[in-house]
């Protein structure tokens, strides 16, 4: 029996990057935005694979402008260069957020072809900081060249500092300070999100870091990805189309169709379903009246939940019936956040309440978060844009079950998709990607 080839990362340096001139006029403290206050202190993986233009070999990255341009970088995003003091304030200290560099005895291909992918993905990442709040770093990024030239940029998000659309608009400015892209820069607004949702002096509840979580009783989780191609796409907004959502976008119809099918997997296995529910997290940030800047930073998220009883289900049994009632379901709860989400509205009770129900275990609610056009499919840091953007380490807590993403996909011959990255109980996966019909629509990368 052929040895797996094993995959060996190098670091060759460690360092912490600072502001290259942190300007005496910045606060010493930060405080959040009330949204900020209640989010808990969960970290999230990132992963950009970036495949060489053309042959380079393995010390022609430009190491030294990356680490200058996010010293630069930083010197406009100044609060991530600090450290929490507690669960509602930023010490504005210039210390740094950690850099480091490996070398990785492969080509990019290797880790982008491998059965076992998901698996190597630790090996990419900086170690994470999860012991007291203090010492929480608010990124931390991991740098691997392959010897090809090949790049991929692990990172670490501290989730109570930054959402997906401030990790965007953070690379995005790095990247083009790197490349020399200077005409693209745009700066951050850190004032928004805080003066849309003003903080309170004294939370009443304390953050925590995910280690201290307790995780439910649950069996394996299983984590994978499911590519779903422009052509499956627009099938599945043709057979979502109804009546009342006459042009469904690509997530309704993405997110319905899990939604259906992982509904269709728990039937299929047995389970008792009463009803079902999809929660989706909601970037306010075009949602707000006025809409928030779209570099906004912070969280500015809410949580839409859209619940349908049983005999609805069974009442919409036809082909395209039950997608197209789900996708209307999703279309409302999207609609009303609308409505919903005003600083005047927006109490601390409704936004504890609603972003602990994020990470709680129920069953029969799934949850989805879209990455999609978040940003990071158009960072480059002059090695091209990214083929994988991967929003996991392999190794998902249990908190975290009943659990989607949907990030960028660009298909080599046909445009933009979208990928789907699910975290379900092993049994459920197993009944999933055996599924034919789930599997005429999404392919397994």
């Amino acid at each position: 029996m052929e040895q797996e080839f094993e995959v060996e990362v190098k670091i060759l340096s460690k360092e912490m990057v600072k502001p290259s001139f942190p300007p005496s006029s910045h606060p010493t403290t930060f405080t959040l935005s009330l949204i900020d206050q209640t989010f808990p202190t969960i970290q999230v993986p990132i992963l950009l694979f970036f495949t060489a233009e053309s042959p380079t070999p393995q010390g022609g990255v430009n190491i030294s402008g990356l680490k200058t341009s996010l010293s630069q970088t930083l010197d406009q995003f100044f609060p991530l260069a600090g450290r929490l003091l507690d669960e509602s304030t930023i010490s504005c200290n210039h210390e740094g957020i950690p850099f480091i560099e490996t070398n990785v005895n492969c080509n990019l291909s290797v880790a982008l072809t491998s059965p076992h992918k998901l698996k190597l993905l630790t090996k990419f990442l900086p170690p994470p900081e999860l012991q007291s709040i203090s010492e929480l770093v608010p990124l931390a990024f991991q740098i691997n060249v392959f010897l090809c030239g090949g790049v991929i940029i692990g990172c670490y998000m501290l989730h109570k500092i930054l959402d997906i659309a401030s990790l965007g608009t953070f690379l995005k400015y790095w990247s083009n300070l790197a490349s020399k892209r200077l005409n693209d820069l745009v700066q951050p607004n850190f004032a928004a999100t805080i003066n849309a949702f003003p903080p309170l002096p004294k939370p009443e509840s304390k953050s925590s870091p995910i280690s201290s979580l307790e995780p439910p009783p649950v069996s394996n989780n299983v984590i994978k990805s499911f590519l779903f191609d422009p052509i499956a796409i627009s099938k599945l907004k043709a057979k979502a189309t109804s009546d009342l959502i006459p042009k469904p976008t690509g997530f309704e119809a993405v997110a319905g169709f899990v939604w259906e099918q992982t509904l269709a997997t728990r039937l299929n296995l047995g389970m008792q379903v009463e009803h079902t529910a999809l929660s989706i997290v909601v970037n306010m940030r075009p949602r707000m009246n006025p809409p928030l800047p779209k570099e906004s930073m912070g969280n500015p998220i809410t949580i839409a939940q859209t619940q349908v009883r049983k005999h609805v289900l069974e009442a919409n049994k036809s082909s395209n019936s039950e997608l197209q009632e789900l996708v209307k379901e999703i279309h409302s709860a999207l609609s009303n956040t609308y409505q919903k989400i005003t600083s005047i509205n927006f109490q601390r009770k409704t936004a504890e309440a609603e972003l602990q129900h994020s990470i709680q275990l129920e069953d029969g609610i799934l949850r989805v978060s879209s990455w999609c056009k978040m940003g990071l499919n158009e960072v480059d840091f002059g090695f091209g844009k990214p083929v994988w953007i991967v929003p996991t380490d392999g190794i998902q807590p249990p908190q975290f079950r009943n659990f989607f993403v949907l990030t960028d996909y660009c298909h080599s011959n046909s445009g933009d998709g979208i990928e789907a990255w699910l975290v379900l109980e092993e049994k459920e996966m197993q009944n999933l990607e055996s599924n034919p019909y789930f599997l005429a629509f999404a392919s397994h990368n």
